[in-house]
């Protein structure tokens, strides 16, 4: 999700007093000045007293409210955080037009047909029509396939996009709905989503809660996915497995294993012949795909999902240099070409971070961001590991 620079737009409006009013119900204004045409105040608490954090969230918020009556935001960076001085500098509000909503219809439709082939392309494979439908298969069975396909894999995208949409809402950031990216059938039929936010968020906190609520719920859907998609795969023995590249020579393949699946092998190790595996029906194939888009959007680097986390921790400078690591660590693990992408779509590992950049996000969403962090090392697939 792309954000805007705050910086450098033109401000006519509204007067200094009007500025200042609005500061002084809660803070001693110490300066003021006019740079790039824009207000800048230098300001602190009462006394020099920064209060605890749920005070500060709820001031700054009441800050945020009167200057939006005023058709500004107030981009709030500390001066010299030792002296409990900040800095604000007020720049009008970006109102976006709207959006053609065909757009993502458009866009909508045609993911579902690329999955749709993707699930066609798995339902006829003459591997799977042979351990799954043995005593023969009829052209319901191949639509029924197909069809749970589908389900299983734009449930996972969706809900990944509905839980950023919902949040945004949630935290008063205008946002597009989702825009589905259709992509190649032979690995599932999409690139994922996203949505397109067309204002900022005000603090660390909503960015935080912007950035995991979609991996979160995502990943949610595909733990359930998956576990379905193991109850349908079929245990085929050593003997079997030989059998089957006899008589579908360069037919059958393998896929990286996420952490999560050794996991599910586990739950499911009854099932599971001495010297065989599994042959994963395509329902556990859409929680593959669904751990991969879960972990590349967790890595905390640039832009991305788990970005906006860190970011809403660390200051600009740390997340660059984490954001670097990420992806040295993602090329690393064999996604050169995502890591390509990250760097030519990051402006330099920059991130605005949020409007007010000062108060801190509280212990429980950094629990959050190790759970998230967690989430990522169990669902990237890394190479080396391979499952039927």
């Amino acid at each position: 999700m792309a954000m805007d620079d705050y910086s450098g737009r033109v401000l006519s409006y509204p007067t200094f007093t009007e500025l200042n009013n609005v500061l002084s119900r809660h803070f001693e204004v110490l300066a003021s000045a006019l740079e790039f045409g824009q207000p800048v105040f230098l300001f602190r608490w009462p006394d020099g007293v920064i209060p605890r954090r749920e005070e500060q969230e709820w001031v700054f918020s009441e800050l945020d409210a009167a200057a939006e009556q005023l058709r500004v935001w107030p981009i709030v960076r500390w001066h010299d955080r030792r002296a409990g001085t900040y800095v604000v500098r007020f720049v009008p509000i970006q109102r976006e037009g709207k959006s053609d909503i065909r757009i993502n219809y458009a866009l909508f439709v045609a993911t579902l047909a690329t999955i749709a082939l993707g699930g066609f392309l798995q339902a006829i494979s003459p591997v799977f029509l042979t351990l799954f439908y043995p005593g023969g298969w009829t052209v319901w069975d191949i639509i029924f396939v197909t069809g749970i396909f589908i389900l299983s894999l734009m449930g996972i995208i969706a809900t990944h996009e509905m839980g950023h949409y919902t949040m945004a809402k949630k935290r008063h950031i205008e946002a597009t709905p989702p825009y589905f990216i259709p992509g190649l059938p032979s690995i599932g039929g999409t690139f994922g989503a996203f949505i397109q936010q067309k204002s900022p968020p005000r603090a660390r906190r909503d960015l935080f809660d912007l950035g995991v609520a979609g991996p979160f719920a995502g990943f949610a859907v595909t733990l359930v996915v998956l576990y379905v998609g193991f109850l349908l795969s079929v245990p085929v023995t050593a003997d079997q497995l030989e059998a089957i590249d006899a008589a579908f020579p360069n037919m059958t393949g393998s896929l990286p294993v996420p952490f999560i699946f050794i996991l599910y092998e586990q739950l499911f190790g009854g099932r599971i012949p001495p010297g065989g595996t599994l042959f994963l029906h395509p329902v556990a194939f859409a929680g593959w795909v669904g751990c991969l888009v879960t972990a590349l959007n967790l890595f905390p680097t640039s832009q991305l999902d788990g970005g906006h986390a860190l970011r809403a921790l660390v200051s600009s400078r740390t997340h660059k240099y984490i954001g670097w690591a990420a992806v040295i660590v993602m090329a690393l693990a064999g996604y050169f070409m995502m890591a390509v992408l990250v760097l030519l779509l990051s402006r330099g590992m920059e991130h605005p971070g949020p409007l007010n950049d000062t108060v801190p996000v509280n212990p429980l969403r950094v629990v959050l961001f190790i759970v998230a962090m967690v989430v990522l090392i169990l669902s990237i697939p890394p190479l080396g590991f391979e499952i039927f």
